[in-house]
């Protein structure tokens, strides 16, 4: 569920095949497994009509849009520092 304070800053084309395994895509390398690599979508109208036509052409799997959201410095810090004490 979509917190008030959360901000969507874009959307992501995201696909799960009959195996369970989840890509995302980019109109020039398809689908990619790292989310990082994917087309961010600014508009959800742009998204809908990709997801939609590709969908159309995929009898493999399910396309879907997921929504992006502004991330907070409190989880990046988080993260970071979950990271430091793996190494440590």
């Amino acid at each position: 569920m979509q917190d008030e304070d959360e901000v969507v800053v874009g959307y992501l084309i995201q696909r799960e095949d009959k195996d369970g395994e989840i890509t995302f895509w980019d109109p020039t390398n398809e689908w990619l497994e790292d989310p990082n690599e994917a087309k961010l979508y600014e508009k959800q109208e742009e998204a809908e009509a990709d997801a939609k036509s590709l969908q159309e052409g995929d009898t493999d799997g399910t396309v879907t849009i997921e929504l992006v959201f502004e991330a907070d410095d409190e989880d990046w810090d988080d993260e970071e520092d979950a990271e430091e004490d793996k190494k440590a």
